[in-house]
């Protein structure tokens, strides 16, 4: 449910999730709105238990011969791949996901939390902005609940 919840916030953004650059719409480079995240992870298995049953995304491919897995967020276009078995994974500083939710963080924050998920410190409020419940993935990846904080 939390997953979707996030979704159907980014659904309300002003703009369009995928606009083409301006530079591109003059050129012969023509963006397809699609964007996929690709996130090394060290046990594949783990990372899909976590996105699915965790943050209730759903597996859109899963390729064990290659060792990766599309996992579908709800979005026509946006899809985190999960990719076991690199030599040299990224850091998992290296980038933070921000999932938008609906209605209460504290209560998407509880949830999350009666499921296992161990929060980094209190949720952070930057006033007028956004509230931040920030948590890492099982391979340490920073993600966290956005809630728009300008009610």
């Amino acid at each position: 449910m939390l997953a979707y919840q996030f979704l159907a916030a980014l659904a309300m953004l002003p703009l369009p999730l995928f606009q083409a650059p301006a530079a591109a719409k003059s050129s012969s480079l023509r963006w397809e709105p699609s964007l996929l995240i690709q996130l090394q992870v060290s046990d594949l298995d783990r990372s899909i238990r976590f996105y699915e049953q965790t943050l209730g995304f759903k597996i859109a491919e899963r390729r064990d011969d290659l060792q990766f897995a599309h996992v579908d967020c709800g979005l026509t276009g946006l899809q985190l791949g999960l990719s076991a078995g690199g030599s040299n994974p990224p850091a998992a500083g290296s980038i933070v996901l921000n999932f938008g939710v609906i209605g209460d963080i504290e209560a998407a924050r509880r949830d999350l939390e009666a499921k296992g998920v161990v929060f980094v410190g209190p949720t952070v409020m930057i006033p007028g902005k956004v509230r931040l419940a920030e948590f890492k993935d099982p391979d340490g990846y920073r993600l966290r609940l956005a809630k728009d904080d300008k009610q």
